[in-house]
């Protein structure tokens, strides 16, 4: 082979090399005006037993955290991180300020909320009338109930923690759950007021809701009182815990209702 040929066909055989590893190149690049994939969310879970999971599944710790809890399931979806898992069993809205506010920062950007149900405090006034309806224990814990659902201090009490976990953690998304309504209807005077109870307990959650973001933060409501009707304690497919006889689970969330939860957040963030 002549010194020209060898030439040419390293020429030839370097146009060829380039032509490749351009066309690889352009194979791995995103198209033009593709969006980034989502940051992965910096996530905190704040509230009562209902987020900490409790009887759902294997109890962690002394706050009653379960391996079925929603935010471990929403930890196992693949855009987002759980730093903080500080939701405790019988926690207030107080006891989240005071307590667990501090898990959230500047660099959080996603926070779950679930609480309020123990400053009603309708599942101590059912333990109360179960034995007993019409004991005068039982009419002073159902007045107290409605009491406070009537001042509507837990609204107000809830609002000013969502301020102050935004003004913690301005860079986070806060989304907020309600409860379900406990019980199937038509079980007994009981049963029925604490599902009222529940319901307006509820409606003052997502007054809260609707309140904290008129005066700017970043939040939603994620309700799962829809999907868990039908499927309270007395029904055929509980999603509640419905044995009396075991504190840790009764009226709380199953392995399914841990679910509903998860499902409910789930579409909140995707809105």
């Amino acid at each position: 082979m002549s010194a020209r040929s060898i030439r040419r066909s390293r020429i030839v055989g370097s146009t060829v090399a380039a032509i490749v590893a351009l066309a690889a190149a352009l194979g791995g690049a995103a198209p033009a005006g593709a969006e980034p994939p989502p940051p992965v969310a910096k996530y905190v879970a704040l509230g009562d037993s209902y987020a900490a999971g409790q009887g759902a599944g294997v109890p962690l710790d002394q706050c009653l955290r379960s391996t079925a809890a929603y935010p471990v399931l929403l930890d196992a979806e693949p855009r987002t991180n759980l730093l903080r898992f500080a939701a405790c069993t019988g926690a207030t809205i107080d006891d989240v300020l005071s307590s667990q506010l501090s898990q959230v920062n500047r660099g959080t950007t996603l926070v779950t909320v679930t609480v309020g149900a123990n400053d009603l405090g309708a599942g101590a006034a059912y333990a109360v009338c179960v034995p007993d309806p019409a004991s005068l224990q039982c009419t002073a814990a159902i007045q107290a109930v409605f009491e406070i659902l009537q001042s509507g201090v837990i609204a107000e009490d809830l609002t000013a923690l969502i301020l102050a976990i935004g003004e913690r953690a301005p860079n986070a998304h806060i989304v907020v759950t309600d409860y379900p309504i406990p019980f199937a209807d038509g079980l007994g005077t009981v049963t029925d007021t604490v599902n009222l109870a529940t319901l307006a307990l509820n409606e003052q959650i997502a007054e809260a809701v609707q309140a904290a973001a008129a005066l700017g933060a970043d939040v939603e409501l994620a309700s799962v009182q829809l999907a868990f009707l039908g499927h309270g304690v007395g029904s055929l497919d509980p999603w509640l815990g419905d044995d009396p006889s075991d504190p840790v689970s009764f009226l709380h969330p199953t392995p399914a209702g841990q679910q509903v939860y998860l499902a409910a957040i789930l579409a909140a963030l995707a809105d």
